[in-house]
């Protein structure tokens, strides 16, 4: 077996073609073209013609980050807390300081959306598989398989920014690991820190641990090829430099992931959830939402095998936006590439989609993902496996590239003259004739492999009849009747939608096939040959694309003004802003359900609700135990004024609330709350309760007035003194940005300050008359500080430690590896300069 390490053979005998006598400048140049031509056209609305692509995620993040854009639109900074989401949230917007080869492309990422990023990605590809070929048309190949890949448009659509841009510098990644394995050097482990930086730098961890559980499968075998042909020392060493890169660039993202990191351990996904119970940041059952079921495998090559997307999707999961396409004929060269190019690069390649292929399996595969989520680093922090499959696509795109590459190939062009058959043709059609078996086989007998029924389907259906007719007895033998009749109507068209796209599946791996057929038989030169394999993938995604990406994704409109403003909202602003704007009170959205599902009312205002996945658990607990929001009660009223909640909005009145306006347009009410505490208040007693749960109760009871009274789940080593109708017990608040606050206190005597702001001591810091004091959590999940007798100025700033330590890490990382690149890459040209000098 060839080892991965070496160059791919030469190509012998090339015949002298229009395509040859190009110089490899140019066929570069016209290959990432084409790339660049055929992105500009699907996204031809988004470049040319101004429109938008609006995803739901992109809506949320702008309602969420708009308190932090007004922020930096008044100051020129970005603020790190977000006031408006969950009543205070860190890191929602936050923007990295140090500069990178990623900013480079920023310069141009919002005019050219997302085509930037998308030319990015195929150009990684492309440059990746000829690295490993030198064939311009298998990195062409390949990278069009990987762009185009469905669950490129819909990641795009729904509005996934973070995760496109972490996989657009995947192949970077993968490039720079092969180079180090080929190359054991400090440069090549310069190159690997700088890649994975850029990839960390996007904000999306989980891509990045999956790009790196597919380098580790490739990894491990690439350590037994060493071991097999005594190469051992030369693996160590590359090993030691990519594992030098991966520290460096651990140190380049040190700007967010210090901060990000050290959120995670106080948020939802983090060791905060672990200490409640939460098994380490995530559940088995939440993280193992979303496997893929095994069946679902076939929309590798059949992409409404489950019926797609969206409303049509009939699968196991709960929904999906659509499937993992590749296309049969990627499938078909990929097969091809394992079983006939014998290298350990592909075989690295072919375990790295069998394991992120049996990761994405999921619960569906408990015997290896449950070991893993309870032993391996980082397996449990993330959720939905089905995502294991984009790494999965990629892996497959470069073995696709490869593939055609060792169909294309004429070493034996002499050999084969003497021979009455070409003996890489057989093995070409047995790779093509298995994807068309298996495809053939499921459009010959559907039924035999799929039942065309989602899960509980029928007994969903039949509750939908009975809630339509009250009047219909369930036992009524019309409503079972009913319910097999739409059954069988909609397994009908989903086994047409699954029939049809066999036969686009059968057709197309003939045309490829045939098209290298008739190469080998030397009827097509093979740059022919190549780009007529290239046009019948880029046809076939292209089509399966259209279906996620089509006119009803773009919009004339920026995403702000997607973004709908009511006129309870209008009402509530206009509070607000008479008021004296933020800091003065937050608003309580039951319009839409459940509080914790929109991020829409927090573009508006300081919302209590919210939605952002990675919400402080200490919040999280607030909501489920003390606030506690259901469709058969009503939020706690000491919950809604511990978090200054004056106004809610609703649809019918609550206890203890006045109506303070009725929407005409929608009969949307706007609650307020007179009895809502202010932003910062003085209490004259404190009572110690440890145990989380007795506070909770504490706290919803009745009982319990949260102006006389903090709770602590520590002593104050300080007295407090309780307040009296003579007493003095003032507080102004003279200023309120996002990342500060300040009061004015007056006390007759020693009390205790509660800010009804949420405690994160990551982060937060007080300052009492220029002093540092600490600041002790109170009532659950408030800020408390003990203050003095007299009149005093109470600051709280938001200045967390691990973004400045961040900050200087990454620069000084920055300029090294950058630095040492540029003087390796000077040295190495020098050095051929002279060569060529002296000779």
């Amino acid at each position: 077996m060839a080892s991965s390490t070496q160059t791919p053979m030469p190509r012998t005998e090339q015949a002298d073609t229009f395509w040859t006598r190009l110089s490899p400048t140019t066929r570069h140049a016209g290959c990432l073209g084409i790339l660049l031509v055929v992105t500009l056209a699907f996204y031809a609305p988004a470049v040319f013609e101004g429109k938008n692509i609006q995803g739901t995620d992109t809506i949320t993040f702008r309602a969420n980050a708009q308190v932090t854009a007004e922020h930096h639109e008044k100051t020129g900074e970005w603020a790190r807390w977000a006031p408006n989401v969950f009543s205070g949230t860190p890191y929602v917007n936050k923007k990295i300081s140090v500069q990178q080869l990623d900013d480079l492309v920023n310069l141009i990422r919002g005019p050219l959306w997302p085509v930037s990023i998308l030319f990015v990605l195929m150009a990684g590809v492309y440059l990746l598989v000829f690295y490993v070929t030198r064939n311009h048309l298998s990195g062409l190949l390949s990278g069009l398989a990987f762009g185009f890949t469905t669950y490129i448009p819909i990641i795009i659509g729904v509005g996934h920014g973070t995760k496109f841009v972490a996989l657009a510098y995947a192949p970077y990644v993968l490039l720079a690991f092969v180079y180090t394995l080929r190359n054991p050097s400090f440069l090549g482990g310069l190159l690997f820190a700088g890649a994975l930086a850029l990839q960390l730098r996007a904000n999306h961890p989980q891509i990045v641990f999956y790009t790196g559980m597919l380098l580790l499968l490739w990894w491990i075998v690439e350590v037994i090829g060493a071991v097999r042909e005594d190469r051992g020392t030369e693996v160590a060493t590359s090993t030691g430099w990519l594992a030098l890169g991966t520290v460096l660039s651990l140190a380049m993202a040190a700007e967010p992931y210090l901060t990000l990191y050290q959120h995670k351990q106080y948020s939802v996904r983090g060791a905060a959830a672990a200490a409640n119970g939460g098994g380490g940041g995530m559940g088995w059952t939440a993280a193992m939402r979303w496997s893929h079921g095994p069946g679902e495998l076939f929309t590798f090559v059949v992409a409404d095998a489950f019926g797609g997307g969206g409303q049509t999707y009939w699968g196991p999961k709960t929904f999906t936006e659509g499937p993992h396409y590749v296309g049969g004929v990627v499938m078909a060269l990929a097969g091809l590439a394992v079983w006939r190019v014998r290298t350990w690069l592909v075989w690295g390649l072919g375990l790295g989609v069998l394991g992120t292929v049996l990761f994405a399996l999921g619960k569906y595969a408990a015997w290896l993902n449950w070991p893993m989520f309870q032993y391996f680093p980082f397996f449990d922090a993330f959720r939905g496996p089905e995502m294991w499959l984009s790494v999965t696509a990629l892996a497959l795109a470069i073995l696709a590239g490869i593939g055609l590459d060792h169909a294309l190939r004429r070493e034996e062009r002499r050999r084969r003259r003497a021979q009455s058959a070409d003996p890489r043709q057989r093995p070409l059609l047995i790779a093509f004739g298995a994807v068309f078996g298996i495809v053939a086989l499921v459009w010959l007998a559907p039924n035999t492999f799929f039942d065309f029924e989602k899960p509980n389907e029928q007994q969903r259906i039949r509750q939908a009849l009975l809630r339509q007719n009250p009047n219909v007895s369930p036992q009524n033998p019309r409503v079972q009747k009913a319910v097999q009749q739409q059954m069988q109507k909609l397994k009908t068209q989903r086994r047409d939608a699954l029939t049809t796209d066999t036969q686009r599946t059968l057709l197309f791996l003939v045309l490829a096939a045939g098209v290298l057929v008739l190469y080998r038989r030397e009827t097509l030169p093979a740059w022919g040959a190549g780009l007529a394999v290239v046009a019948i993938v880029g046809i076939d995604l292209w089509g399966v694309d259209s279906r996620y990406m089509g006119p009803d994704r773009y919009s004339s409109q920026d995403v702000e003004q997607s973004i709908p403003t009511y006129q309870f909202d209008q009402f509530i602003k206009k509070r607000q802003e008479e008021a004296g704007g933020l800091g003065q009170f937050r608003v309580l959205s039951l319009v839409e359900g459940d509080p914790t599902s929109k991020a829409r009312p927090s573009y508006h205002y300081e919302n209590v609700g919210g939605y952002y996945g990675a919400k402080l658990q200490r919040y999280q607990d607030y909501l489920d135990h003390i606030l506690q929001v259901t469709s058969s009660a009503p939020p706690n009223e000491n919950a809604l004024d511990l978090m200054n909640t004056r106004y809610i909005a609703a649809r019918q009145q609550l206890p203890g609330t006045e109506v303070a306006y009725r929407s005409q347009e929608s009969g949307v009410l706007v609650l307020e709350n007179q009895d809502a505490l202010p932003r910062g208040f003085l209490v004259g007693q404190t009572e110690v309760v440890e145990d989380p749960k007795q506070m909770w109760s504490r706290l919803r009871s009745s009982s319990f007035d949260p102006r006389q009274t903090a709770l602590l789940s520590e002593p104050l080593d300080q007295p407090v003194t309780p307040i009296d109708s003579n007493g003095t017990a003032e507080v102004t608040m003279e200023h309120y940005e996002p990342e500060e606050i300040r009061w004015t206190v007056e006390t007759d005597a020693p009390r205790f300050f509660v800010a009804s702001e949420v405690y994160y001591p990551a982060g937060w810091n007080a300052y009492l008359d220029g002093e540092q004091v600490p600041i002790h959590r109170t009532d659950y999940l408030l800020r408390g500080v003990h203050v003095p007798e007299g009149e005093h100025t109470l600051e709280m700033r938001f200045e967390p430690k691990a973004d400045r330590y961040g900050t200087w890490i990454a620069w000084a990382s920055t300029v090294l590896v950058y630095g040492g690149v540029l003087t390796l890459v000077g040295m190495r040209v020098r050095r051929r300069w002279d060569d060529e000098e002296a000779s």
